[in-house]
């Protein structure tokens, strides 16, 4: 099939082309050494004018020229040919024209192409679901191995997906994720999602789950998220899985099995009903006095700072910078004897 021709970009028109056209048009045609002699203008000029404009099919050789027979549309410029005018609607679908058919016959092409490709769509969707059966556990070794099976879950998934994320995900993974949750709420999904206190101190974070809840999914903050998990129809789970991935620790299992999948899923549940539901882009008031809530729990169990900073899904220095603020809030000495304070000023109950 033929491609589209590309030729040399048009010059923009100027003043001597509209010059040159507006003459054409007064005296019925023009020709280009008469025109160059009137005008002062060198005659290179004006027969350069000419052949754009005659590309343009704004000018063609007048029916009695020697040469009118040239191809409408030649850049050709003769300085004593004489050239009539066309309307610029005319000269319009000269120009498109050829560019419009040709686009026709690409979709043509396209739409072709595509239905053979597609022809294989039931074959596909047979024997994936067929694998989904047959395997209760899948293991997804590689980053792109991930995002193709979460690809086809979402895209699959016909009633909920429910997922819980311990960690602060960065804006790139938030927005393809984002593209998922549209398509799936475009369906009429239900999502819900948990995510631990921490990640509401950054604003970007904030903007991001606004823009869910805008969508029409259900958001939830809690203390502590233990590993990414998401549930497609409640049948498939998706586990993170830190051990036998290629991909330095961003593998995944797939479960299938229906006994493990309910079992996993009621565990989420537990966590949603006990989360604290998110309340918009302006709310980190009260998620930072559950993150507050949540250190000196911490602090009062005596957990080490690394353990406990990953528990909160924050790094380390973070989790230090809120157990000195706290040292200092409650006048205390110790880090366990902050816990202690906290508890007996009530801080810790309930």
């Amino acid at each position: 099939m033929d491609k589209i021709a590309t030729e040399a970009p048009l010059s923009p028109l100027g003043d001597l082309h509209v010059l040159l056209y507006r003459m054409a048009l007064e005296h019925g045609r023009l020709r280009p050494r008469d025109a160059a002699l009137h005008l002062d203008v060198p005659g290179a000029e004006v027969c350069a004018a000419v052949a754009e404009l005659s590309r343009l099919h704004l000018l063609h050789p007048a029916e009695d020229a020697p040469d009118a027979a040239r191809p409408a549309g030649s850049a050709a410029c003769d300085s004593d040919t004489a050239y009539a005018p066309r309307s610029p609607d005319v000269a319009a679908t000269h120009v498109t024209g050829p560019i419009e058919s040709q686009i026709q016959q690409l979709h043509r092409e396209s739409e072709r192409m595509s239905s053979h490709v597609l022809a294989m769509k039931p074959v596909f969707e047979e024997s994936w679901h067929g694998h989904f059966t047959r395997t209760p556990i899948e293991y997804l070794t590689t980053l792109d191995a991930v995002r193709a099976a979460l690809a086809r879950l979402s895209a699959a998934a016909r009633v909920e997906v429910a997922a819980a994320h311990p960690d602060l995900p960065a804006p790139a993974t938030l927005e393809e994720g984002l593209q998922r949750t549209t398509e799936a709420i475009g369906r009429g999904v239900l999502l819900r999602t948990v995510y631990p206190h921490s990640v509401l101190s950054h604003a970007y974070m904030r903007q991001h789950l606004s823009r869910m809840v805008a969508l029409g999914a259900r958001v939830r903050t809690t203390a502590h998220v233990p590993d990414r998990v998401l549930f497609f129809d409640a049948t498939t789970a998706v586990l993170a899985d830190h051990g036998s991935s290629s991909d330095g620790g961003k593998g995944a299992l797939a479960v299938r099995d229906p006994s493990l999948v309910r079992f996993l899923y009621r565990s989420w549940e537990s966590a949603w009903e006990s989360a604290r539901p998110f309340a918009g882009e302006s709310d980190d008031g009260s998620a930072k006095d559950e993150l507050r809530r949540s250190v000196l729990e911490l602090l009062e169990s005596g957990m080490k700072d690394e353990v406990a900073a990953r528990r909160l899904a924050m790094s380390v220095t973070t989790y230090r910078r809120h157990v000195t603020e706290l040292l200092t809030e409650l006048g205390a000495q110790s880090r366990f004897q902050a816990g202690s304070y906290a508890r007996r000023a009530g801080l810790l109950n309930g």
